[in-house]
């Protein structure tokens, strides 16, 4: 809706000024990368298998929902929505979700020892005070890259820091791969990605998993879970378009490889040997990233979006932008703290 002085909002330039508006709207989505991966959704169809204890425990409406990451220390859950940033701490045991604005873009969250929190935020990686939102800078692998930002990010077993990037309109493969140390120091570990996205680690460190989600990709490369020297770079699962495509990643104790699967009302599990193993339905079609929590880990939160969904599909998905959490049957495997 247009809204100014009457003066300035007559019949004959409402229209001109609400195509602007449009127009600005979509240009604020696309600093998210939605643009380039908001592929229209395909119809709800039951591939999957439904589990009874799938349910939504937090109807939040987020607009992009993302990075979950569970907190063992405090026994909560922390995730962020891209599009009206802020991060979020949610409490399992009571229900509630405590929200600390940010005032700018926070793609992830990632604990660190003592009680303190690190994000990857629009202007780099940083330390951020929950209690106030302050924000305190710690390193910008990508200070000289104005048209890039930083997306999802997880400590590695070797204690450092990984965070993708990815051009702000998804609109060229600029994106890279960083290992963060705990003085600040980076090195780039891997470049040509589209939309960098999920990340995670084998239980025994030695394969790395990285999406790649405009092509669809999920790499796997060997990895040094000491040095987190990586090699033997492959193709470790490819989703068809058709299907959706890729988004967040986690990994269990057994080694399966959960994704959830933008645009497919799913997430997948994938054994391996990058073989599909199993399929969750979900009732919203743009689950976005996932991650193992709870005292065992054993159960599996699930954020989503509702960005840039038609009216159509919201009706039909109105719990789009919510929380959702499972217990599969499996644990995760553990992730570590960083020692910054």
């Amino acid at each position: 809706v247009a809204l100014g002085p009457s003066s300035r909002l007559d019949a004959s330039n409402i229209h001109p000024a609400g195509r602007e508006l449009i127009a600005a709207a979509r240009r604020i989505t696309g600093a998210a990368g939605a643009v380039a991966i908001s592929s229209r959704p395909r119809p709800r169809s039951a591939t999957g298998r439904p589990i009874a204890e799938l349910s939504c425990i937090l109807p939040w409406g987020a607009q992009l929902g993302e990075s979950p990451v569970w907190h063992e220390a405090e026994n909560a859950l922390y995730w962020v929505d891209i599009l009206h940033p802020a991060v979020h701490r949610y409490d399992p045991a009571t229900g509630r979700n405590e929200t600390c604005e940010t005032g700018k873009l926070v793609s992830a969250v990632i604990p660190v020892t003592a009680g303190r929190l690190l994000v990857a935020s629009q202007d780099g990686v940083e330390w951020l005070d929950f209690a106030s939102g302050r924000l305190t800078p710690f390193v910008s692998p990508e200070a000289g890259i104005a048209d890039n930002r930083l997306n999802d990010a997880k400590c590695g077993p070797d204690g450092a820091i990984w965070v993708g990037s990815m051009r702000i309109d998804a609109s060229k493969p600029t994106g890279a791969l960083y290992r963060i140390n705990a003085d600040g120091a980076f090195e780039r570990k891997e470049g040509g990605i589209i939309v960098s996205n999920g990340l995670g680690w084998s239980p025994d460190g030695r394969t790395f998993y990285f999406v790649d989600t405009v092509p669809g990709l999920i790499h796997a490369y060997d990895c040094d879970p000491a040095t987190g020297t990586l090699s033997e770079r492959r193709e470790f699962a490819r989703i068809p378009v058709a299907d959706g495509r890729p988004d967040g990643l986690a990994v269990d104790a057994e080694g399966g490889v959960w994704c959830a699967i933008w645009d497919g009302w799913c997430v997948r599990r994938y054994l391996p040997n990058g073989k599909l193993d199993q399929v969750i339905e979900m009732p919203v079609p743009r689950p976005t990233s996932i991650a193992f929590g709870g005292p065992d880990l054993s159960t599996l939160f699930i954020t989503s979006a509702r960005t840039r969904l038609p009216a159509s599909t919201l009706a039909d998905a109105p719990l789009s932008g919510g929380l959702f959490s499972c217990r599969p049957g499996i644990a995760g495997a553990r992730i570590s703290l960083f020692e910054g």
